[in-house]
């Protein structure tokens, strides 16, 4: 494995190696692979079934990956910021019928900032934010 040359803060040892690892499996290294490629690394319990968010194959996140009976509280926030940065999901399925018929997805108040961010991990998620959005960070 390559490393790479972003210079980001990791959380330990094994978020800089799984975050190589994962872009490795990627077949695109842009804004969008990067940004999942270091959430989808930051948390155990997602690296150790990384392959029920996400399918590298197909190279599409997998929405009902959120409930996997895995799935802690702050490994569905990292989750949930991985799916917002991805295609901007925001919800997590949950559906109503509107007076005219149609099936609608309503947003979820879990992909709110103060949501996700009241964790430990809100630092790593600045980091992923950066990755994502390259052209609006200053440094």
């Amino acid at each position: 494995m390559e490393k790479h040359n972003e210079n980001l803060k990791w959380a330990d040892e094994e978020h800089e190696y799984y975050y190589s690892l994962f872009c490795s499996r990627m077949e695109y290294l842009d804004e969008y692979h990067k940004a999942v490629a270091y959430l989808l690394a930051l948390d155990e319990n997602i690296r150790n079934h990384v392959s029920d968010v996400f399918d590298f194959d197909r190279d599409v996140i997998i929405p009902e990956g959120i409930d996997m009976p895995w799935q802690t509280g702050t490994s569905k926030k990292v989750t949930r910021l991985a799916f917002n940065l991805w295609d901007g999901c925001c919800s997590d399925g949950e559906k109503y019928i509107s007076g005219e018929g149609y099936e609608l997805v309503l947003p979820s108040s879990y992909y709110t900032p103060s949501s996700i961010f009241c964790c430990n991990y809100a630092p790593y998620f600045w980091e992923a934010i950066k990755l994502r959005y390259p052209c609006y960070i200053d440094d």
